[in-house]
């Protein structure tokens, strides 16, 4: 049978893409090792809490992965709504998507492009 547990990170191995994960429904027990899900490599902090799911036989936990980090008080992102993909970074940078508008964003301090091919572009300001 596959459970659902709600987590927190103790702590990343960033190598494996895996992380120990405390378990406060089953007194903080420490599950090693648990890959994470995911389709870019982005590791969430030690501390952050994270949904995982698991093999439970007979009360005990076999293996498992975690889904990803869940947006809580404190950790919304800044971009929210519907129609629109929005990722953002740990420092506050981002990437959005708004596919009505066909429009994308970027927000950081320094963008690096080896090379740019354009039909129109338009200075402002």
């Amino acid at each position: 049978m596959v459970a659902l547990f709600y987590g927190k990170i103790s702590s990343i191995d960033y190598a494996a893409g895996a992380a120990n994960i405390a378990l406060q429904e089953r007194e903080n027990q420490v599950i090693q090792g648990v890959p994470f899900l995911s389709m870019f490599y982005e590791m969430p902090k030690p501390g952050d809490v994270v949904a995982a799911l698991f093999e439970e036989i007979d009360g005990q936990i076999g293996k498992g992965i975690v889904l990803g980090k869940l947006f809580l008080d404190g950790n919304m992102p800044d971009e929210i709504g519907t129609g629109i993909f929005y990722k953002q970074f740990t420092d506050g940078a981002g990437v959005k998507y708004t596919p009505e508008k066909k429009e994308l964003e970027v927000r950081a301090k320094k963008v690096i492009v080896d090379e740019i091919e354009y039909k129109t572009a338009i200075q402002r300001g």
